[in-house]
């Protein structure tokens, strides 16, 4: 499948002009300094100006800054399905959930292919394939992506992993939203083949080898120019660094290696969709060629990679 993409509307913590942010890191650079409640600065990227009491209310706030609040503005795009990717969410708060958007932005599940895929950042991929599966004369869907660690704070602070003037090393939480058009295309950015699974996070490394060993096997595979990589867990670094000799063959000194929660922070379940558009903006800028893969961790169970090259028109 060949895709176009186009970020409609992005937004990391305060920071709200796409271009910026789509070009980190050779764009400048966020603000990772925030104050806790108790004074205590830290590694983190937050808005100011958003909910504090419950993590959908907060969320609702940054979707309020897509153009999606009524009819008029949703317009453009009301022929197009939403994807929505969210965090893992259990059975009961995906209802709470839905039944909430539905409410507040109730034309934009007009479309009957619009579809909730709430696995974190591994979502991605469950999209395109939903994607992919639609009918060959309508293969374009919004995909929003949205998340907030805001409300992690607390814990990764009480369990001191948190980057401090007195520790440098640790999580760096952030809050973003993602609005981004998607459709089947003649030329763009080819999805080479995409790999999905799940497991629990003892079999973590295990299930990252396999997926990088699947990836190793397809035929007629040039070596790697690109890998985006997770970065924002130590212990989800481990596993796929334990899993690395895997692509043994397929990488070599030109290899260039990503880590988007660099210059992002983590940003949850947006990353997978954050990393999509930067890797196919890369290409389309001409700032990157070749093969290139990009693995996704989600916190809970579901992980996916995908390998994309860049086709245009002769």
């Amino acid at each position: 499948m060949i895709m176009h993409a186009e970020a409609i509307n992005m937004v990391v913590g305060s920071y709200e002009n796409p271009q910026q942010l789509i070009n980190l890191p050779l764009s400048e650079g966020v603000d990772f300094s925030y104050q806790l409640s108790d004074g205590q600065h830290v590694a983190a990227v937050m808005a100011h100006e958003l909910a504090t009491d419950t993590q959908l209310n907060r969320l609702i706030d940054m979707l309020h800054k897509l153009p999606i609040q009524n009819k008029t503005q949703w317009q453009p795009y009301s022929h197009q399905a939403i994807f929505w990717i969210l965090p893992h969410l259990e059975k009961q708060q995906l209802v709470d959930w839905v039944t909430r958007l539905h409410a507040l932005f109730p034309h934009c599940f007009v479309h009957p292919n619009s579809r909730f895929f709430p696995m974190g950042s591994a979502g991605i991929f469950s999209a395109l394939s939903a994607l992919k599966a639609m009918p060959v004369d309508n293969q374009s869907a919004i995909f929003i992506a949205v998340d907030s660690l805001f409300f992690d704070l607390v814990d990764f602070n009480r369990d001191q992993d948190l980057i401090t003037q007195q520790q440098d090393t640790g999580r760096c939480p952030a809050e973003a939203v993602i609005m981004a058009s998607i459709n089947v295309a003649n030329e763009g950015m080819e999805i080479v083949d995409l790999f999905q699974d799940s497991c629990s996070a003892v079999q973590q490394t295990q299930t990252i080898k396999a997926l990088f060993n699947r990836a190793c096997q397809i035929e007629d595979l040039d070596v790697f120019a690109q890998l985006y990589l997770p970065g924002n867990h130590a212990a989800v670094t481990d596993n796929w660094l334990n899993a690395y000799e895997q692509l043994a063959g397929r990488i070599d000194q030109e290899t260039q290696i990503s880590q988007s929660s660099y210059f992002t922070g983590d940003i949850g379940c947006v990353a997978g969709l954050y990393n999509l558009l930067h890797i196919y903006n890369r290409y389309q800028q001409q700032n990157a060629t070749g093969t290139s893969l990009q693995l996704e961790v989600s916190q809970q169970l579901h992980l996916g990679l995908a390998m994309y090259s860049w086709i245009e028109k002769a």
